[in-house]
């Protein structure tokens, strides 16, 4: 058994971390605005507390009071969110970065996961690469690139065990608006839930894409083996499917296994100039020569297991 804190645990891609660590009999302290106690059931492993991560004294307080090994950093502005907020961006996504990483330090945390973003990296044909630098376009690939080079001096310089994840569009279900890419996910789960959707970039917009199953099966397998692997590399891009398909093709391939799915097309500008500033192939090599292959590569496969999930879901809840 291990011990973890989430930031931003009740969002999206941490309520799908969380209930993997429970199936694994770990013990999970999530640190979350919204601390909604609800959302884990009842279970004895899982602690939610209510606090900002641009909060430094209570962040350190409640990270000396759960006195985790291991620290996983996901509470963030997404991208359009952070765009049409670039002050808050700073707040949440940049200043609170090396408060967090002293207090984990200060709590003698041995491991930082962090969440990054392929926004760190702009558009080009050409697959992007960790060891190749970008300067990003957009405040929250920015913030991920303070947050990643933060996190190695950390290492570096205290001895803590840290991982950044360049993950891409991470689509799954319970994913919700404000970030460009949540057409990649709304796509499926709107329709799999019965619900007209207007996607708001053009259908030939595009972009890597990864299952949320295996964006956290990356993360918990790259944490296993954290200290075998080489600590010069320890930034890693997280694409089940890249180049991932167009909008438009992901809107064909939903229609196709849901004939009743309502989806049209309303370009935003402002969305889709964003969503064209991103890298649209993610290369895969690092994680893959560390061990870690995606299950859900085959986006026919991904589509069936989120719509599968999306309509067990709608059938707990009329339980």
């Amino acid at each position: 058994m291990a011990t973890f804190f989430i930031t931003g645990g009740c969002g999206f891609i941490g309520q799908w971390l969380t209930k993997r660590l429970i199936e694994e009999d770990h013990e999970v302290t999530i640190y979350d605005i919204k601390a909604d106690q609800s959302i884990m059931g009842a279970s004895p492993r899982v602690k939610i507390i209510k606090g900002r991560t641009d909060d430094a004294e209570s962040l350190t307080r409640a990270l000396k009071s759960a006195k985790p090994e291991t620290l996983v950093h996901l509470a963030a502005l997404l991208s359009a969110t952070a765009e049409g907020n670039p002050q808050d961006a700073y707040s949440v996504n940049i200043a609170s970065a090396w408060p967090l990483w002293s207090a984990a330090r200060s709590a003698d945390v041995k491991s930082i996961l962090f969440a990054s973003t392929a926004a760190v990296y702009g558009p080009g044909s050409e697959k992007a690469r960790e060891d190749r630098y970008h300067i990003p376009s957009t405040i929250y690939g920015i913030s991920k690139i303070y947050g990643e080079m933060v996190g190695t001096w950390f290492s570096r310089t205290y001895g803590i065990d840290f991982a950044a994840f360049r993950y891409a569009s991470v689509i799954g279900p319970g994913r919700g608006e404000g970030g460009a890419s949540a057409y990649t996910s709304l796509i499926v789960q709107k329709a799999a839930e019965g619900e007209p959707y207007t996607v708001q970039v053009p259908a030939r917009a595009q972009m890597p894409i990864v299952y949320v199953k295996d964006a956290v099966d990356a993360t918990l397998f790259v944490h296993r083996n954290i200290r075998s692997l080489d600590n010069e590399e320890m930034i890693f891009n997280v694409p089940g499917i890249s180049p991932g398909p167009t909008a438009g093709q992901l809107a064909r391939i939903v229609k196709r296994k849901i004939p009743k799915a309502r989806i049209d097309f309303k370009p935003d500008e402002k969305i889709a100039r964003i969503v064209d500033s991103w890298a649209r192939d993610l290369d895969s090599e690092r994680i893959a020569r560390a061990g870690w292959k995606p299950v859900y590569s085959k986006l026919d496969v991904l589509v069936d297991d989120f719509v599968r999930e999306v309509t067990s879901m709608g059938k707990d809840r009329r339980a």
